[in-house]
């Protein structure tokens, strides 16, 4: 990333690098060259590896589930709840991420958690939670009133969603209509030692 930094300073495009690089060389108060770095590196992640990795886990959890797939095939218009769905059914972390710390103490599911302490929430478990979900392990592109956590929530809440929304329906859209036949044909190989997870492999046939 530094590389890249250093080379778009030789070289300035019209795009948010050029202008993270712009507000550093020009008021050094605003960010370090470490926040600099840091901060291009979690746009990548954040914007990009994010909706790559979700976008052939929706695949192959369709071709899992060949009725929604084959429902969503018959109606496109679909395409929107199925993506919303997806975000439930399918976690995008690898583990729980990183830890929140109590600020007073407070009982969780009958266990004491006070003032100071760790805790490791795993959003995944939250989306399938049967207080909130009818069948929360069942997925259905048709589920109405969706309200997940994919993207988090409060001040958490993912800046990139509507994006990655318009992302994610016009890909899955495009291969469903592109590739009527699509189907797996080999191991999937999982990727490793990421806090998102996804297919590295996913051979696929149509």
């Amino acid at each position: 990333m530094a590389g890249l930094i250093a080379l778009h300073r030789r070289d300035p495009q019209d795009d948010l690098m050029t202008a993270l690089i712009e507000a550093r060389d020009t008021d050094g108060d605003r960010l370090s060259e470490p926040e600099l770095v840091d901060l291009c590196v979690a746009v990548l992640v954040a914007g990009h590896e994010t909706t790559a990795s979700q976008i052939p886990n929706f695949v192959l959890t369709l071709l899992d589930h060949p009725e929604q797939l084959a429902l969503l095939r018959r109606d496109p218009a679909l395409i929107s709840r199925a993506v919303e769905e997806l975000l439930r059914f399918v976690p995008l972390g690898s583990g729980a991420g990183q830890a929140r710390y109590a600020t007073e103490d407070v009982e969780v599911g009958g266990t004491l958690v006070r003032a100071g302490d760790p805790l490791l929430v795993a959003i995944g478990a939250a989306n399938r939670d049967a207080l909130r979900f009818a069948a929360p392990g069942v997925l259905d592109i048709r589920r109405p009133s969706n309200q997940h956590l994919g993207f988090g929530h409060g001040v958490h809440h993912c800046l990139g969603a509507p994006l990655a929304r318009m992302e994610l329906q016009e890909a899955l859209g495009a291969l469903l209509a592109r590739f009527p036949g699509l189907k797996l044909v080999g191991d999937v190989t999982w990727k490793t030692e990421m806090l998102v997870r996804g297919p590295r492999v996913m051979p696929i046939g149509w």
